[in-house]
């Protein structure tokens, strides 16, 4: 694997296109789909069996994967803005919703991730939050971050389900949990 790179010029990926990858309980790359090696820059023997770090910019706050991982490893479905680096350098940011797959006896087997490109707005409203959580994770620990995020999330009375929700808006795909909502009610 190639050395981190100087991350500097956004990509915008179009607003059809879906990145789709697979992993296992460990997080290596078990499946990705065209998109993800096109946005990515990668060639297929780069990326199968390796972590999904390689994505991973430095400006993503650790605590963001903490509380992912937290979240799927019940078993449950999430969703989050998430700010990716490309093998060449260059950044994208994208809404992204995974989904823990289970075998027959409901045991987690691996975690199916969907993710298209997060419009500006929702970048506007969630980097500034990034950074101040990077900053604290530098400062402090991941654990005062993951503080942090729950304080400000509380003094504006939401969830963290609530909070991703409007950066959501008029996505071409939904949170799970939405489309299990909108079956229960017709």
């Amino acid at each position: 694997m190639s050395k981190l790179k100087k991350v500097n010029h956004e990509i915008k990926c179009a607003t059809q296109q879906v990145i789709v990858s697979r992993t296992d309980t460990e997080g290596n790359i078990i499946y990705y789909n065209p998109t993800f090696l096109k946005i990515n820059g990668f060639k297929e023997n780069q990326v199968l069996n390796c972590t999904h770090r390689i994505v991973r910019h430095p400006d993503m706050p650790k605590s963001i994967f903490r509380i992912i991982w937290s979240i799927i490893e019940q078993g449950l479905p999430i969703q989050a803005v998430m700010k990716n680096k490309t093998n060449d350098g260059h950044f994208y940011w994208t809404i992204v919703s995974i989904t823990p797959q289970t075998d027959r006896d409901n045991n987690i087997i691996s975690y199916v991730s969907y993710a298209q490109q997060a419009p500006d707005s929702a970048v506007k409203m969630i980097e500034p939050l990034y950074k101040i959580m990077s900053e604290i994770e530098q400062e402090s620990d991941i654990d005062t971050a993951v503080t942090y995020l729950e304080s400000y999330l509380e003094e504006k009375e939401m969830s963290y389900a609530e909070y991703i929700k409007p950066l959501n808006k008029n996505r071409e795909f939904k949170c799970l949990c939405d489309i299990v909502k909108h079956a229960i009610l017709r």
